[in-house]
């Protein structure tokens, strides 16, 4: 049972709501009034939840796995009621609720028993009056609970256009929300009707009406959505404008979050925090509903990003990054913007874009794309300059041939075994406005996005070396990052900076300037064009991979690659220059140390890049 100290603190609320309310006949109580709907905010505060706990081995109990939920910021638990009878069901809610209230947690069932019912259609009034006794028999001893913060009375009816199933399932939605209102309900009666994301829809269709005639019965709008960043958002914020032209009320979305479209965490908090929207986002631990993967495929294979979820089975986070936006949630001000934007927010985890490198073995490249069918077989990657030139000066129905020349070079890499880095923006290409940048930006990565021949994307070669408009240079930086993530590319995006090392004198001991507790690194660097320190550091701090490139001899080289390591992420050598063989060798001995996937300008002896291999990062106690 709840506390009593528990239901005193609530009671008068909740009995000011079912005076409130009212009922419409002996027995049924009203729909709550918009004014009602505000008062359950106001008392209630903002919902940061999670669905269905699952544990992701069979000795965890639910009593440590909501802990761990409260301890990642999580406040209310979304469920569906285990149990084969309505006794069964209503027994799971008060045990959810006993264990939820340990932790200051509130509970939202989502009922589902009436669903196996509704599919028999030989019996449909017997089938009815069963529903209607296994509803109230589970909603009745809660009528007065607070500790449910809100009923989920069906989860995601079908929903087609002219489609007559349609109609007789939201007409057994209609018969459920008045069974619950019959028991007189303090909670809020709702339903998931709306989860589709339909900006195509007939919207003149009766049953879309029929749709809109039952939501409009609910105290609270709930809804679903997994597609917060697709197209920058377009299609939740058409979802939003078709629930707020029903009524005003509170809006809660009671399923949202996934990783492979962009839907992530850190684009779709911010999406609620700003329109006011309370939400529960999907899963917790990795475990054996295989929520890991995107609908439809098997955990069997291996994946990336993980879909649902937040936590490996061990605890460990998926990525850490999220966890302050969960545990800082909450309604912004108005005119108030806290969203750091995709390019920070999109940015691949240190352990993806570890294991995505992995999965790349050893990059041993050249950087002129001209000589990919004659390259020493040792070679196995080839980076290529596209130009964007040629293919802003093609109409959009006359760029099929552009990308057959692309896909022909892919093709050709791909032969060989070999991987693609292609460069898609030099300063050269400023002359073009920030929206055709970013149009190119999208159709490239947009398009070859799964492509497993292509190793990454450097989005933009040397900003600020040739340019004289910083400000132009930092929008083209701005709008490349925004564009790229927005496509949820398989493979990193980066930039390679303008920055080099000044010249060391001969007798300058390079290795003791950096020793532990010495100030040195960034003292070091320099930079031409319009080029800084705060645009290399911005750079390097949105990109997935630390690149560089170097024309200097192996003692500036490797400076250069110690502040890149600082980052904690692989590095690419996007273009370097031995003089002579001794210096190739040099150069190669510190990628081989440190882990660097690299470009050559100019050709090695093949039994050089053959030699080529990554060595163990070992430390002396």
């Amino acid at each position: 049972m709840f506390s009593n100290k528990i239901i005193r603190a609530a009671l008068p609320a909740v009995l000011l709501l079912c005076t409130l309310t009212g009922p419409t006949s002996a027995r049924e109580r009203k729909q709550w009034t918009e004014k009602q709907a505000w008062e359950w905010e106001k008392k209630t505060g903002v919902i940061i939840g999670f669905n269905q706990p699952e544990s992701p081995y069979p000795g965890m109990t639910n009593i440590q796995l909501l802990e761990k939920a409260k301890e990642l910021g999580f406040n209310s638990v979304r469920f569906w009621l285990k149990g084969a009878t309505a006794e069964e069901q209503a027994a799971y809610i008060r045990k959810m609720a006993d264990e939820a209230e340990q932790f200051g947690m509130t509970i939202s069932p989502v009922l589902s028993i009436q669903r196996k019912l509704f599919r028999d259609k030989e019996n449909e009034q017997e089938n009815l009056k069963k529903a209607e006794e296994a509803i109230k028999t589970i909603v009745r001893p809660f009528a007065n609970d607070p500790r449910i913060v809100l009923w989920d009375v069906w989860n995601e009816p079908s929903f087609k256009a002219g489609d007559p199933e349609t109609i007789r399932e939201l007409e057994w939605i209609e018969k459920v929300v008045h069974w619950c209102r019959e028991e007189n309900l303090c909670q809020p009666i709702t339903a998931s009707i709306i989860w589709d994301p339909d900006s195509k829809a007939d919207v003149s269709s009766p049953t879309w009406e029929k749709r809109r005639q039952v939501e409009a019965m609910m105290d609270l709008h709930n809804f679903h959505s997994y597609d917060c960043a697709r197209n920058f958002g377009a299609e939740i914020a058409y979802t939003v404008d078709r629930i707020r032209k029903i009524s005003n009320r509170p809006i809660v979305c009671t399923e949202a979050m996934i990783r492979v479209n962009g839907s992530t965490v850190q684009r779709t908090l911010p999406v609620f925090a700003k329109e006011h929207i309370h939400v529960y986002l999907w899963g917790l631990y990795n475990n054996d509903w295989n929520w890991s993967v995107k609908w439809g495929r098997s955990t069997y294979d291996p994946f990336e990003p993980m879909f649902h979820d937040f936590l490996w089975a061990d605890g460990d986070a998926y990525d850490a990054r999220e966890f302050p936006y969960i545990r800082n949630f909450r309604f912004w001000d108005k005119g108030e913007d806290l969203d750091p934007g995709i390019p920070v927010t999109d940015r691949w985890g240190h352990e993806r874009v570890w294991r995505r490198m992995a999965g790349a073995g050893l990059v041993k490249g050249y950087a002129d794309s001209k000589h990919l069918t004659s390259l020493p077989g040792a070679y196995n990657s080839i980076r290529i300059k596209v130009n964007f030139k040629e293919y802003r000066g093609l109409a959009t129905d006359q760029r099929s041939g552009f990308h057959e020349r692309f896909e022909r070079t892919l093709s050709q890499a791909a032969d060989r075994g070999m991987t693609v880095l292609p460069v898609l923006l030099t300063d050269d290409d400023l002359y073009a406005t920030p929206e055709e940048l970013g149009e190119f930006i999208k159709d490239m990565v947009g398009r070859y996005y799964d492509n497993q021949t292509i190793l990454a994307w450097d989005l933009y070669w040397h900003p600020g070396e040739k340019a004289t408009d910083r400000a132009k240079v930092e929008q083209a930086i701005e709008t490349a990052f925004t564009y790229a993530r927005n496509q949820y590319p398989n493979q990193p995006v980066f930039m390679t900076p303008f920055v080099a090392v000044e010249d060391f004198p001969e007798d300058f001991n390079y290795r003791v300037a950096l020793i532990h507790g010495t100030r040195n690194g960034w003292n070091k660097l320099t930079y031409g064009g319009v080029s800084d320190a705060d645009l290399v550091y911005k750079i390097w701090s949105l990109s997935d991979v630390t690149a560089f490139s170097t024309e200097q001899p192996a003692p500036e080289a490797g400076w250069l690659l110690s502040i890149c390591y600082r980052f904690g992420r692989p590095i690419f050598c996007t273009s370097f220059h031995g003089e002579s063989e001794t210096d190739q060798l040099e150069i190669l001995d510190l990628f081989r140390k440190s882990h660097v996937y690299w470009f050559t300008d100019n050709l090695i002896p093949e039994r050089n890049v053959a030699r080529f291999h990554f060595t163990p990062i070992i430390t002396k106690h």
